[in-house]
């Protein structure tokens, strides 16, 4: 479980925090765009993955499952101008494959000492995931052509597995403050990422940690 949460944090940070908008436009229609996120896949997963017994055996795997990275989002390259490949459906089974290639990888990767505590990892995962994953996910749902960062939605979600470590009074309270503000001062598509984002932190940190 370590080498996964280690190896799928640096999946998020590289598909998600450190994808500007540039690459995020360019990369399914520019080879050399696509090429850019690769390697900046493969630079994040490489550094949340160091540790102490980190060896080429590990560098050559994350080097592996950068390729399969690229398969994947290939597969999108090819077909972006058909619209299933813009839907909200394909985005989840896109997500899918990249998780399973990473739980494939995880399976063979040699363990290591990580540098970054996994209760660290654990919780910066769900955070990313929740900011992240799931504002792009309701994006989708809006069927919107402008993305634009969802700042107010980022705050509300990514801050769920840092209050929910404080015990379930104090998540239920959580609850329902941001919940009452996504009913009243959000758009619809950022309420449904907000109630996901509150139901999968628990099933994630409970898993998890």
């Amino acid at each position: 479980m370590d080498k996964f949460i280690h190896l799928f944090l640096g999946h998020l940070f590289g598909d998600y925090v450190f994808q500007n908008k540039w690459i995020a436009t360019k990369k399914p229609r520019e080879f050399k765009v696509l090429l850019i996120h690769i390697l900046i896949i493969f630079l994040s997963q490489t550094f949340f993955y160091l540790g102490k017994n980190f060896n080429l055996k590990s560098l050559y795997l994350i080097g592996i499952l950068s390729v399969i990275h690229f398969f994947i989002d290939f597969i999108k390259f090819v077909n972006n101008k058909k619209k299933f490949f813009s839907s909200h459906k394909y985005y989840l089974i896109d997500q899918m494959m990249h998780i399973l290639s990473i739980i494939t990888i995880a399976f063979f990767i040699p363990s290591t000492s990580f540098f970054i505590p996994k209760n660290i990892s654990v919780i910066l995962s769900s955070s990313v995931f929740n900011a992240y994953l799931l504002g792009i996910y309701s994006f989708f749902l809006k069927n919107d052509t402008a993305y634009k960062r969802d700042i107010e939605g980022y705050i509300v979600r990514g801050f769920c597995p840092v209050v929910y470590l404080f015990g379930p009074v104090y998540y239920s309270i959580y609850t329902l403050i941001t919940g009452v503000y996504s009913i009243y001062f959000l758009k619809k598509h950022q309420v449904i990422s907000w109630a996901l984002s509150i139901t999968l932190t628990i099933v994630f940190m409970e898993v998890m940690l």
